[in-house]
């Protein structure tokens, strides 16, 4: 697990030197307004608040992850051909625990990269909440005194509010991995904060 771990921090810490935002300013009316509609954002720190609910085990999870957005926004698609709406490159390094277990029974580690991707394509105009998309995360999996594993985990969820300060979401997704899938599987909920500081 410390291998993994440590080569996304090492890609935090190593994009974290280059953070920017891109914001394009232009004289010209047409730039401004596309700098207005669109949100692009890149290195933003955030927290995710979440609970894991098993099918089978009848379990909660509550957690925690850090997420972090490597490159999200919502844009406008320039013609019929190029991409609109809203995406998100990101990872996240989480923590969960039993709610009524003893303190250090029930506990597991999540790390994983993701990606995330709107329903729709924005051809005239932004709308910068609301916004629904799906994606997917696949990582790595640990649990406190049995063993380790792959996670995946495909999400549908939605843009609350997307500026160029601050992002939330919610999304629901189905819970899988390879140690233990038939205790394990189920939904998680989050609802994840970032910040472009």
């Amino acid at each position: 697990m410390k291998k993994p771990v440590t080569v996304i921090l090492s890609l935090i810490l190593g994009f974290s030197a280059f953070a920017h935002t891109h914001t394009p300013d232009s004289g010209i009316n047409t730039n401004k307004q596309e700098a207005d509609d669109s949100v692009r954002n890149a290195f933003l720190p955030g927290l995710s608040v979440s609970m894991l609910t098993g099918f089978e085990n009848n379990k909660n999870y509550p957690g925690f992850d850090f997420h972090y957005a490597f490159i999200q926004g919502v844009t406008e698609a320039a013609s019929s051909t190029d991409f609109g709406g809203y995406y998100e490159i990101y990872a996240e390094i989480g923590f969960y625990k039993e709610l009524h277990s003893k303190i250090n029974d029930d506990i597991f580690f999540t790390y994983s990269l993701g990606t995330n991707i709107s329903f729709e394509k924005f051809g005239h105009g932004v709308r910068k909440f609301l916004v629904p998309y799906f994606g997917a995360k696949v990582g790595g999996i640990y649990f406190n005194n049995k063993d380790s594993g792959l996670l995946l985990e495909p999400v549908l969820g939605i843009v609350l509010a997307n500026t160029n300060k601050v992002k939330i979401n919610y999304n629901a997704g189905l819970f899988l991995n390879t140690v233990m899938l038939s205790d394990m599987i189920g939904i998680h909920n989050s609802l994840v904060f970032n910040l472009n500081l």
